[in-house]
């Protein structure tokens, strides 16, 4: 049966020597954990990854094309290692503590969880590097909690624990600021629409240079408090143009304070420069709000 529920994205990170079991068991548990709870309390929690996600694109550092396709849109992490700590990125020790760095510099809640199956000990290139990664945790135990799990029992226990705490802080963040007492409709705040592109460089197989780009439209809840029933409309779009976000039908849900949603946006030759888009949504203190502004491609 079908029920309304919030999107919550979850980033595995890891290092590419975290065995593949490991990642398995955190998929899976994140799955039950869905279906035995996330109904209950109205909330979706969907994994993703950079080998499964991440788009191939050029012009710009390898990991902060990643931040910016994966990495800024997740709204909680969870963080593995197990020998090694992976590869320097130029602003970071490796690719997996810039992620947890960006994450939690955006407030964002991180599990960092660390294999300790015993095995052989480790000598010359891959001693250095467990090394490595030993003084990294130690610099990160300073400021943060950091587990172990010796079986995947134990890791099933530290993913369902930190998914039941990182959701309940965020159902009780929506909740106070439902509960907030506005002073009143400031007409600046709002769910405010805009379009983004992006683009990136391919080579086709003739060796020619091509530039891609990919529309969104990005609605921002600029509100004090969660903006509920989000829905969006397009106005006076010219009959057989096509200007239309791919999306599914009925309400798009809650957006938090001060989050965005961003919606694949399809465009082709002859679409509007601009069309007015109006947003309708509910403010905290049950209002009927709206919005409206002209996106511009």
């Amino acid at each position: 049966m079908a029920y309304p529920t919030l999107a919550l994205h979850l980033l595995i990170s890891a290092p590419g020597d975290v065995p593949l079991g490991d990642m398995a068991v955190i998929r899976k548990t994140i799955s039950q954990w869905n279906l035995n709870l996330g109904r209950a309390v109205g909330l979706t929690v969907l994994p993703v990854s950079w080998t499964e996600h991440a788009v191939a694109e050029f012009g710009e550092r390898p990991q902060a094309i990643l931040n910016q396709q994966i990495v800024e849109e997740a709204d909680l992490a969870v963080a593995l290692f197990h020998d090694r700590l992976g590869t320097p990125t130029g602003e970071a020790e490796s690719g997996t503590a810039e992620e947890i760095q960006v994450l939690v510099e955006a407030g964002k809640s991180v599990a960092v969880l660390v294999n300790a199956t015993p095995r052989p000990p480790l000598d010359g290139q891959a001693l250095d590097e467990r090394q490595r990664l030993s003084a990294y945790l130690k610099d990160l135990r300073k400021t943060a909690l950091v587990f172990e799990y010796a079986n995947a029992g134990d890791l099933i226990g530290q993913v369902n624990n930190f998914l039941s705490r990182a959701t309940a802080q965020f159902q009780q963040s929506v909740e106070s600021s439902k509960n907030a007492e506005p002073d009143g409709l400031d007409p600046s705040e709002g769910v405010w629409p805009r379009v983004e592109v992006r683009e990136s460089v391919r080579t086709d197989n003739r060796g020619r240079v091509r530039t891609q780009r990919r529309w969104s439209l990005v609605l921002h809840n600029t509100s004090r408090g969660p903006a509920l029933d989000v829905d969006f409309s397009f106005l006076n779009v010219p009959e057989n143009a096509l200007f239309q976000v791919h999306r599914e039908d009925g309400s798009l849900g809650t957006i938090p304070p001060g989050q965005e949603a961003r919606f694949p946006l399809l465009l082709a030759m002859g679409s509007p420069d601009a069309v007015e888009c109006v947003v309708t949504w509910t403010d905290a203190a049950g209002n009927p709000r709206e919005t409206r502004a002209t996106v511009r491609t």
